[in-house]
């Protein structure tokens, strides 16, 4: 298990990626680990306003001389992601990671994964496909988004796939790139055509992992989700994210996730 601490970070680098969406990369002297899946309480004001912090999944880290590079891709939707979007670099941060369980990288016999992100779900499913990637770990990568601008670091995606042989599949809902249609769609259509893989890691918007869900369900297939649940504290105490457990139980995302098995998860999950 990873330590979490309250790390004071620098803003780095920061870039749009879409009309929507932007990366921010933020530096720290400390060392610091994570693991694909894991996120980060990011303070995005001094303060009091806002008053609580914005839960982020880690996009990738890595070691930059003395000091480490954390990055996120966030989505502006409201007054504490519109003020990260405005920060310049060497603006000073708050950032609380890392937080929560992530993904399962590991397959056996070298089988094949399929990764599956919709939009700004692809922060925690690039990390992990970079992983897999710097090991040498067989995947393939399917990017789903509403329209082709909302399609985030392609290149990037690409090259990850491409570093073990894997194959890129964009789909947008309305046909403006790659296949028209929904990504589990686009998914399901390669194991229609005898395609076959381990497990299944995924995040994106709720409809989305409902989706998969219940074709993990239906295929036999494992799978994994990163829940996107609205979370005020990100250590389980004030349980403003619960999910419901197939056996009943409410747990907060949080502290027991965000990175659920989706057999795990109740019913209506895969309904």
């Amino acid at each position: 298990m990873i330590a979490r601490r309250d790390l004071a970070v620098r803003v780095a680098v920061r870039t749009d990626l879409s009309p929507t969406c932007f990366r921010i990369v933020v530096a720290t002297p400390e060392p610091f680990a994570a693991v694909p899946g894991q996120f980060a309480m990011v303070a995005c004001g001094e303060g009091l306003d806002p008053l609580l912090r914005r839960a982020y999944s880690i996009a990738g880290v890595a070691r930059d001389g003395e000091r480490t590079l954390v990055e996120l891709m966030v989505k502006e939707v409201g007054r504490g992601s519109s003020r990260l979007r405005r920060l310049a670099p060497g603006a000073e941060l708050k950032l609380l990671a890392p937080l929560g369980n992530g993904f399962t990288l590991t397959a056996a016999g070298g089988a094949r994964l399929a990764l599956v992100a919709g939009g700004i779900g692809l922060p925690p499913v690039l990390f992990a496909a970079e992983r897999l990637a710097a090991a040498g770990a067989p995947f393939d990568l399917f990017l789903g988004a509403a329209t082709a601008a909302e399609l985030l670091d392609v290149e990037r995606a690409a090259a990850a796939a491409a570093a073990c042989g894997g194959e890129l599949v964009l789909a947008t809902d309305d046909g403006s790139r790659g296949e028209a249609g929904f990504v589990t769609a686009a998914l399901a259509r390669r194991l229609d055509e005898g395609r076959r893989y381990e497990r299944a890691l995924a995040c994106g918007p709720n409809p989305m992992l409902r989706a998969l869900a219940r074709l993990a369900r239906e295929r036999s297939l494992a799978a994994e989700l990163s829940l996107e649940e609205p979370m005020g504290c990100g250590v389980g105490v004030c349980l403003g994210c619960v999910v419901e457990l197939a056996d009943g139980r409410l747990v907060p995302s949080c502290k027991e996730g965000p990175v659920f098995e989706a057999s795990r998860l109740a019913a209506r999950w895969s309904a």
